[in-house]
């Protein structure tokens, strides 16, 4: 691993897994390591992985807004809110976040029974829990990318350096011969 905008130089930090080397686990510690990085160093693409506070979760109800807003109720231990979040960097008109399930009369009142769940807000205000998936991250991650207006962000062109000033250059450059 190499943290991000560091600025000396670093040989990075070993993966240490020890015999567990399964895709899931290297996942998992991909994702505790984007997590953990401090707020001055995180990528700035990397959207917030961090739970949202019981106290701000009525807030998210409150406002209407132009974008779906998903939100990925489950317990602490648990990777899939996380995961969707990541899944969904690169989509917009959706935010997703994730809410642990300490609230039990709020999850009773937004009828969560299980966890992970699926709650969306949609942007007219409207809200309620997406009932027909099974609680994986493929799962929520499809749904959510299939709704109504949802999509891959427009990637800005690449900035190509300025042609370099064909009078300042006139040295010709002879090819090399190569050998097989």
């Amino acid at each position: 691993y190499f943290k991000a905008f560091t600025k000396q130089f670093t040989t990075g930090e070993n993966y240490q897994a020890g015999a567990d080397r399964e895709l899931q686990t290297l996942r998992q510690m991909m994702i505790d390591f984007l997590q953990n990085h401090s707020q001055e160093v995180r990528p700035p693409a990397c959207p917030p992985l961090d739970p949202v506070l019981p106290s701000d979760l009525p807030s998210l109800f409150d406002k209407n807004s132009h974008h779906y807003t998903a939100i990925v109720f489950e317990s602490n231990s648990s990777y899939v809110g996380r995961e969707v979040i990541l899944d969904l960097i690169q989509y917009e008109n959706i935010v997703v976040r994730r809410a642990l399930n300490f609230d039990k009369p709020f999850l009773e009142k937004l009828g969560v029974t299980s966890v992970p769940s699926c709650y969306l807000i949609q942007p007219n205000g409207s809200h309620g829990l997406i009932n027909n998936l099974k609680p994986l991250r493929s799962f929520f991650s499809s749904y959510l990318k299939s709704l109504p207006g949802v999509r891959k962000k427009l990637l800005l062109p690449l900035q190509l350096p300025a042609p370099e000033n064909k009078e300042e250059s006139t040295e010709i450059k002879v090819w090399k011969e190569f050998d097989k």
